[in-house]
């Protein structure tokens, strides 16, 4: 994870982060984007945003330029919200819900027992709905197929009917493939089938969606609101899943939400986060978000592990609020960075 500060002339401090996996968003805000915002004005934050995309165009559009781009949005958005006293919610516009629903987001294939256990106990700790992932591609022919149909079984008769069940694929999937899978799915009356396919590939999205009941989602790995204004033209997803520290921040968002309220669209970003649960709590079209829980089987090895965060909200009941905190409303824990 890169984190990033900006700091105002008045002493406040905002921060914001995103995913870095190589160790290179820090080369680009301090070889490059740092030289567009020192010296403006903080409250700027849709003119520095459009600033920092054109200048980074000829390296950028997507990938690790838009994910530092995303963190710096973040801190902006943070740094208003403390230097204002307003929680981030209220600056995009205030809430269109007191709470939002999470699903839990695990059920990995590490038996049926064990998946069956996890999913009554999410069942049982308020959860409506959570998403599973697939233990088989189509390198597992036949076989694996049957593998997948019987890990979505077992989870949909350990809750019952009145539970959402949805799948994650993981981009490991073939057209052809995935016709077959969803054919075999359909009984199970998912909530949704999650990234057949490669982010760019929108052709077997569209055609897999025109041909299965089976709502289908995608977009984690997508960008800004031209990426996601052409899955929309191309009518290749039911559900969009932005992530706000990838695809531009909030700022970029927020247009991603309304171009699919436009469309008829429903938006469930990926992944967990405050920025996440912000977003959802003043936008119209987006119902839940994505938690990962801790599995009923499973502990940490080490229960003094430091968390990411100082004041991160959790969910309770299978739903998350926010207190009306200045900003974001959390603290990037220093020590993990020690």
């Amino acid at each position: 994870m890169a984190v990033v500060e900006v700091e105002t002339e008045d002493g406040v401090v905002g921060q914001g982060w995103c995913e870095d996996g190589v160790s290179a968003v820090a080369q680009v805000v301090n070889g490059h984007l740092s030289r567009i915002l020192l010296g403006e004005d903080a409250v700027d934050i849709e003119g520095l945003w459009d600033r920092m995309y054109r200048a980074s165009l000829p390296y950028g559009r997507k990938g690790i330029a838009l994910q530092a781009i995303s963190a710096i949005d973040l801190a902006l958005w943070d740094n208003r919200g403390r230097a204002t006293g307003q929680p981030v919610f209220e600056l995009l516009g205030g809430r269109v819900r007191r709470s939002v629903p999470v699903y839990a987001s695990a059920l990995h294939p590490v038996g049926s027992e064990k998946v069956a256990e996890e999913a009554r106990a999410y069942v049982a700790e308020g959860y409506e709905a959570m998403k599973m992932r697939f233990p088989y591609g189509p390198g597992a022919g036949v076989r694996g197929m049957a593998e997948n149909e019987a890990h979505v079984a077992n989870i949909r008769d350990a809750v019952g009917s009145d539970i959402e069940i949805m799948a994650d694929a993981y981009m490991g999937w073939d057209l052809l493939y995935a016709k077959k899978m969803c054919q075999r799915l359909e009984k199970y009356e998912m909530a949704w089938l999650e990234e057949p396919f490669l982010p760019d590939d929108l052709r077997s999205y569209a055609r897999l969606r025109q041909e299965t009941s089976i709502p289908i989602s995608g977009g984690e790995h997508e960008y800004t609101r031209y990426g996601f204004l052409d899955i929309i033209e191309k009518e290749a997803m039911d559900i969009l899943q932005p992530d706000l520290r990838r695809c531009g921040g909030l700022t970029e968002g927020k247009k991603i939400a309304a171009l699919a309220q436009a469309a008829g669209l429903t938006v469930i970003p990926h992944a967990y986060g405050v920025s996440h649960i912000h977003f959802a709590l003043s936008t119209p079209n987006v119902p839940m978000v994505e938690y990962f829980p801790m599995p009923s089987w499973d502990s940490l090895p080490n229960s003094d592990v430091e968390p990411i965060f100082v004041g991160e909200p959790q969910p309770s009941s299978g739903k998350i609020g926010l207190e009306p905190r200045p900003g974001l409303g959390v603290q990037v824990n220093e020590a993990i960075f020690a």
